[in-house]
């Protein structure tokens, strides 16, 4: 299959690849002291007050939320999945403090209401370059001036090491990878056969993601109106190294407060 063929048949893949098999999946790998040390380094990197606001973009089964909630924030969660909502509901009361959404994060409505945004777990990149951008100026927008932003992503330099093939054991199930790296555009493409114990057939899925360079995520949030303030390679805080982190986690605040204008923030760093 062509690079072509191949990247239109991810197209649109997120609307379909997060159902009830990858829930389940999903679920069976997060205990609930990975959410907490999670949790941890999202407030220290945060820094928020008590009661903030806070929004979660892909929230997924919504165990971050769920988490900060407990801890005495109001937080928003917002995912496209039906099936991810639906188990965020089965797990977790919703109230004054925690209210799942079901909603494309091209399509945030949020306008200044937030004190911090996160989106975990490469959940950004799902798109068009255009449409990345709009999303990162949508959960800049939902933010008051001086609030923060983190997102959690790849590190291209290491996916273009990995290897063309692999597998891995989850569960029950054992998942066979063919991944596909673009040095020029830094999409990563993966097409998983999924096999369950028990089972004679295997499951096919695709997804394909665009991955930044610091450089560039230092330049597109700035567009968005933020200014980077560090990068960190994983949960435990070290410090982001091109050559050798797997992740790629940014660390933003918000400094203007609208097209064309900065000001300065809450904390008297001006942009």
């Amino acid at each position: 299959m062509s690079s072509a063929a191949r990247s239109a048949a991810t197209q649109g893949w997120f609307t379909h690849f997060f159902d009830d098999a990858y829930v389940a999946e999903l679920s069976n790998q997060k205990p609930s002291r990975q959410t907490r040390r999670e949790v941890d380094f999202l407030l220290r990197s945060l820094r928020v007050s008590p009661r903030s606001r806070i929004l979660d973009v892909a929230c997924g089964y919504g165990r971050h939320a769920a988490e900060l909630s407990r801890r005495g924030f109001r937080v928003v969660g917002v995912d496209l999945s039906r099936a991810m909502l639906a188990e965020a509901r089965q797990r977790f009361r919703e109230g004054p403090r925690l209210r799942f959404v079901r909603g494309d994060m091209r399509r945030l409505h949020f306008a200044a209401e937030f004190d911090a945004v996160f989106s975990f777990f490469t959940s950004f990149g799902y798109f068009a370059p255009g449409q990345n951008e709009a999303v990162l100026r949508r959960m800049a927008r939902a933010l008051r001036l001086g609030g923060r932003l983190l997102v959690d992503h790849r590190n291209p330099t290491h996916d273009a090491a990995l290897p063309r093939r692999n597998w891995y054991r989850v569960g029950r199930r054992l998942v066979l990878g063919d991944h596909r790296f673009d040095p020029r555009t830094k999409v990563s493409e993966c097409t998983q056969l999924v096999v369950a114990d028990g089972r004679s057939r295997a499951v096919q899925r695709r997804f394909r993601v665009q991955e930044f360079s610091l450089a560039e995520w230092r330049r597109m949030l700035g567009r968005a109106g933020l200014r980077l303030i560090r990068a960190y390679a994983g949960y435990d805080g070290r410090a982001y190294r091109a050559a050798s982190s797997e992740r790629l986690i940014v660390l933003a605040e918000k400094t203007v407060s609208g097209p064309g204008r900065s000001r300065r923030s809450p904390r008297g760093e001006s942009s």
